[in-house]
């Protein structure tokens, strides 16, 4: 996995949130569209712990999201900025 993945991650994100909290306001509680909207959020979550699970299991860090290198996550530190490239994690 690299930097453009994680740039279609946050460009496919956003929208579907957006879309899964409209239609949770607009449709009236416990009808399809409502059942639809928490669908759609809670898989998102799913998605969210599953690939966090991937990260950590495979312990080679991840990929920065400006040029692609692999970043190494240390237990107990707070990583801030790219060894590589310097510029900040997002």
């Amino acid at each position: 996995m690299n930097k453009y993945y994680r740039l279609w991650k946050h460009i496919l994100c956003f929208p579907l949130i957006l879309l899964a909290l409209q239609l949770m306001k607009t449709a009236p509680e416990l009808s399809p569209k409502w059942y639809a909207g928490l669908v759609m959020a809670l898989l998102l979550a799913v998605a969210y712990v599953v690939e966090e699970i991937f990260w950590m299991t495979q312990r080679k860090g991840r990929p920065c999201g400006h040029c692609g290198k692999m970043v190494p996550m240390k237990s107990f530190t707070v990583v801030a900025t790219c060894p590589h490239c310097g510029q900040p994690l997002e």
